[in-house]
């Protein structure tokens, strides 16, 4: 479920009477047909939504098809109104599982630099209006409490204003066809 915009034109932080219950705390799950729905209103953002639908295309092609993806940035922000331009990029972090045949860090790492085009944010953002990024949930736990904590903290806010804001997460196994029809629909 994607909220609406509050008032400062950002996904709300929480939703209902209190931060403190979880149920109605960012981030917020949804599939990526909900966000082609809610954000996919213009043709640059339809452009910024296919490239993500292929960047998870590519992930999943190589394997990387465990968990689950944050999305965020001015993408999910009213920032034509806010600001009168239209978003660059989508600001994604990808919380993933490695696949089975990866699962020793040498192997990661030979895996990484194969796939390095889908692994370094300044190529994501080149090739598919992705600022990418990844967590690897194989870590060690306090790792992945500062990865969580590090990344809730950079997309929760706004850089320039400090203003809470919301998250989307988005399954990386899903149908993302739907979501490239109903641009198509939309934008052909």
């Amino acid at each position: 479920m994607i909220p609406p915009f509050n008032l400062s034109g950002v996904l709300p932080p929480y939703i209902g009477s209190s931060p403190a219950d979880r149920a109605g705390l960012s981030p917020y799950d949804a599939s990526l047909l909900e966000i082609a729905d809610a954000f996919g209103t213009t043709h640059q953002r339809a452009r910024i939504l296919r490239g993500l639908v292929d960047l998870r295309d590519r992930l999943r092609q190589i394997g990387v098809s465990g968990g689950y993806q944050w999305c965020a940035g001015s993408f999910c922000e009213d920032i034509e109104t806010t600001q009168g331009r239209s978003p660059v990029d989508i600001d994604v972090v990808t919380f993933f599982v490695r696949p089975a045949h990866v699962r020793d860090d040498a192997a990661w790492r030979a895996f990484v630099a194969a796939n390095a085009a889908l692994f370094d944010a300044s190529r994501t953002k080149a090739a598919f209006l992705c600022d990418a990024y990844f967590v690897d949930a194989s870590s060690a736990l306090t790792s992945m409490i500062s990865q969580v904590t590090y990344w809730h903290g950079l997309f929760g806010h706004q850089r320039s204003s400090h203003l809470w804001k919301g998250i989307l997460r988005v399954p990386l196994v899903s149908n993302d066809t739907d979501a490239l029809a109903l641009l198509a629909s939309r934008w052909p």
